[in-house]
């Protein structure tokens, strides 16, 4: 069943970056609950994060935000398997989301051993490997990330990643927020 779960996802980036290379990507905004957004991306990668334990503070009391949800967790889901593949067995994978000023924060930490100082310009390049995957135990394509910053623009957000003080990587998505029309928000609820 991995496997073919793997295989299933090794086609669905390829369609999906044939999609975003032809600018086929479009989105379609939805209100939802951040936490919603989490829920579904874990529920794609569950085997990948097996191994780890997954500590999730997406506030289900948080406000309705208007994202494409298919979109961003999908991109969500390539961070947590990212995550997976080169935090070590056993540790934890912290997602959180927040409302901060005009922006919904989607963050995911893990406790590995961070990105080397050369491969952070890179990370999001195409078939871009950095210098820890030879020693990861999952093999990659370098497609994961490329497609998950091609689907955060598809969808008017931006992602970005930086080492934490006390070690791992720290992957952030943003999209703006958008105020909900008199009554609509109330209503979807």
């Amino acid at each position: 069943m991995r496997e073919i779960d793997r295989l299933a996802r090794l086609f669905q980036n390829i369609l999906d970056m044939a999609r975003i290379d032809t600018n086929a990507v479009a989105a379609e905004p939805e209100w939802v609950q951040p936490a919603e957004i989490v829920e579904a991306a874990a529920r794609q990668v569950e085997h990948d994060l097996a191994a780890h334990t997954l500590e999730v503070d997406a506030g289900t009391d948080q406000a309705l935000v208007r994202v494409d949800p298919r979109l961003t967790s999908a991109a969500l889901a390539h961070l947590l398997e990212n995550a997976a593949q080169y935090a070590p067995r056993g540790t934890s994978i912290d997602v959180s989301s927040e409302l901060a000023g005009t922006e919904l924060l989607i963050r995911v930490r893990d406790h590995g051993a961070g990105l080397a100082a050369g491969d952070l310009p890179h990370v999001f390049d195409r078939f871009f490997r950095g210098r820890s995957a030879a020693h990861v135990r999952a093999s990659g394509t370098g497609m994961g990330l490329w497609i998950a910053k091609g689907l955060v623009g598809a969808a008017h957000g931006r992602i970005w990643v930086e080492n934490c003080a006390d070690g791992g990587a720290q992957f952030t998505i943003a999209f703006p927020l958008v105020a909900a029309p008199a009554g609509e928000e109330s209503a979807t609820s």
